[in-house]
């Protein structure tokens, strides 16, 4: 009867309603799951795109190895030794009796982290060599095979918590070198399993469904709230496959972000490669992970620490392109950090204490470009100016800001500073003693509605001109597209040219500078030609050559090269456009396999980032 139905559906809510209360009554309140709710993408990442700062933590078994195996030094990033050495499990699984953490203090951890600035963090709780930083019931390779007995996620979790931090957790989705199934073919050895690579036989499905899939179910149902799931290579995952890692989370913690190397763009943001800067204003939401080294697992003996001012104008320059700033630690088996790595925060950290308003929630530079004295940043009707540079005479000559500047300063001090509007240009007079070590940012406070000029204008002398500033013209075989990053793709003598205007202020001479970049497993590609025309100047059949390359945080893995191609020159003022084509793509050399192009680098294409124009004083 209905009575009968309806009675035993009471029945079953009250037991459920039981069980429900008992179990939050024994849950620590900060591990209490949310409930789902209807969310979108935009809402998802509404406080990652404020946050603008994160900190990643690389940390597993590859640290006890720190890049060495049976004495020797192991070329390539430290987390991926097991590959590199060609590792067979049964004696990689040794490093657990190693693996410490004798000085893991979460707390401390989370403290640099909050001081530097950050407001997430991305943990590994498994990366390629397929160990679990927690105890996973769903495969033996965890911690629990260590001297450490607790669960050190959980408790960075709950530093993070305490501390305000947004927590966040890596897990390598497709690569899991301790699982057959889970073989990458191409880059199998023998050994690996114990058996011939001729015997190895995967199954990716299996792997997903037993491993994989249950191992993201337990970090989403049993630390509360996770605010991002950070999935790594792809590889050959099928559409379907991707969309089972979307799927799990969509279907647990709804609010929680999904990174870009999901595969397929099915993330919530963008992938870039590497330590890859955009080379102009990004138009999506995109996030640039970075090393303090070469490598992102601790490796002893790599002690090429970038500079305390290159990591912060990485940071500055991120913001600048209107995306997001991850950096990386890789503790030491004990849980140390490298003492150069809290140098390094600790330095950034002691700039935004006084400058973070000109990081977290801006916008991206509302100009054309950066400018050769450094970096900017916007916030409603606030222009960041971040000098990394002395201006030319002390001055900053504003070209492209419509609206009027009612109040300047320095950031950090509230110093006040002149400045004159005039309706062409506003003149920012700078200070003497600044230290540009340190760089200082300059506040202005504009007009509202702010109006700026997106035009390619000469500032000090140079114009810069982004390659994705401009539109394409369909070749034989297609067109030119753009990467995320701003650079051109699928650029070749087929594929038409790329069309580009800029403003000429002083007529006369100027050199031209192409700069492109590429992923480092690859050589410069000798013996390229290009033809630029801009009005009655052609300079055709151009070899590019390897002038120059920037030395920046960048240059271990995409290294950004210059090439001067010849002068043209420009009789009078006005707006000037100008063609660039491919004639020829020269040949790239391999340089190595250690490391990973995500970005797919084709032989096939020259990546333009952009063209400078250097007026030649008479």
């Amino acid at each position: 009867s209905t009575h009968c139905i309806s009675s035993a559906a009471s029945d079953v809510y009250k037991r459920q309603l039981f069980i429900l209360l008992v179990v939050l009554s024994c849950t620590s309140n900060q591990f209490i799951l949310a409930q789902p709710t209807h969310t979108t993408t935009e809402t998802r990442l509404n406080w990652w795109r404020e946050a603008r700062f994160g900190l990643f933590i690389h940390w597993g078994l590859y640290s006890v190895a720190a890049g060495q195996w049976n004495g020797k030094d192991i070329d390539g990033i430290g987390e991926w030794i097991q590959n590199f050495a060609k590792i067979p499990n049964s004696e990689y699984n040794k490093l657990t009796k190693d693996f410490t953490l004798l000085n893991y203090h979460p707390e401390e951890w989370v403290a640099l982290a909050k001081q530097a600035g950050t407001k997430y963090i991305v943990f590994t709780a498994k990366h390629h060599d397929g160990f679990a930083l927690y105890p996973s019931d769903a495969s033996e390779f965890n911690i629990r095979m260590t001297p450490y007995q607790e669960d050190p996620l959980k408790q960075l979790i709950t530093a993070c918590r305490k501390a305000g931090i947004k927590v966040g957790i890596y897990y390598s989705h497709r690569q899991d070198w301790h699982e057959e199934d889970a073989a990458v073919m191409s880059n199998e050895y023998d050994g690996h399993y114990g058996k011939p690579k001729s015997e190895v036989k995967p199954n990716l499905d299996r792997y997903i469904r037993h491993k994989a899939l249950p191992q993201i179910r337990e970090l989403l149902t049993r630390y509360g709230n996770i605010d991002l799931i950070w999935y790594d290579t792809p590889f050959d995952l099928t559409l379907e496959q991707s969309q089972i890692f979307v799927n799990v989370i969509r279907e647990l913690q709804p609010n929680c972000i999904i990174n870009g190397r999901v595969g397929y763009n099915l993330g919530d943001y963008g992938p870039l490669g590497d330590n890859e800067m955009p080379c102009s204003k990004a138009t999506t939401d995109l996030e640039m992970v970075a090393t303090l080294n070469h490598t992102w697992g601790y490796k002893k003996n790599d002690n090429h620490w970038k500079g305390k001012k290159e990591i912060l104008c990485s940071l500055i320059e991120s913001a600048s392109r209107n995306i997001n700033y991850m950096v990386n630690i890789g503790p030491m088996a004990d849980g140390t950090i490298p003492t150069p790595s809290v140098d390094i925060l600790k330095f950034v950290g002691n700039w935004m204490a006084v400058n973070s308003e000109s990081i977290y929630g801006t916008e991206g530079n509302p100009f054309n470009d950066n400018f050769p004295w450094g970096y900017v940043t916007r916030k409603e009707n606030n222009l960041y100016l971040h000098l990394t540079q002395c201006p030319q005479n002390n001055c900053i000559l504003l070209k492209g800001l419509h609206s009027d500047i009612r109040q300047a300063m320095i950031l950090a001090t509230q110093q006040p500073l002149t400045v004159a509007n005039r309706q062409s240009v506003k003149t920012i007079t700078i200070p003497d003693g600044l230290d540009y070590e340190k760089i200082p940012v300059i506040k202005l406070v504009c007009e509202t509605p702010i109006k700026t000029d997106t035009r390619n204008l000469m500032n000090e002398g140079i114009i810069s001109i982004p390659a994705a500033s401009g539109t394409v013209k369909a070749g034989q075989k297609g067109k030119i597209t753009f990467a995320e990053g701003g650079t051109t793709e699928n650029f070749n003598p087929q594929t038409g040219s790329l069309l580009l205007e800029c403003e000429i202020d002083i007529p006369g001479e100027y050199e031209v500078k192409l700069y492109t970049s590429r992923h480092w497993r690859k050589s410069f590609a000798e013996g390229t030609f290009v033809t630029l025309k801009t009005g009655d100047n052609i300079l055709s059949n151009r070899l590019l050559k390897k002038d120059g390359e920037l030395a920046n945080v960048r240059q271990n893995s995409y290294p950004e090269t210059w090439s001067t191609i010849g002068t043209v020159t420009f009789p009078k003022e006005g707006t000037q456009k100008i063609e660039l084509s491919i004639d020829k793509i020269g040949t790239f050399t391999r340089l190595g396999h250690f490391g990973e192009d995500l970005q797919g680098e084709s032989e096939n294409n020259i990546r333009i980032m952009k063209i400078e124009l250097i007026y030649k004083t008479q």
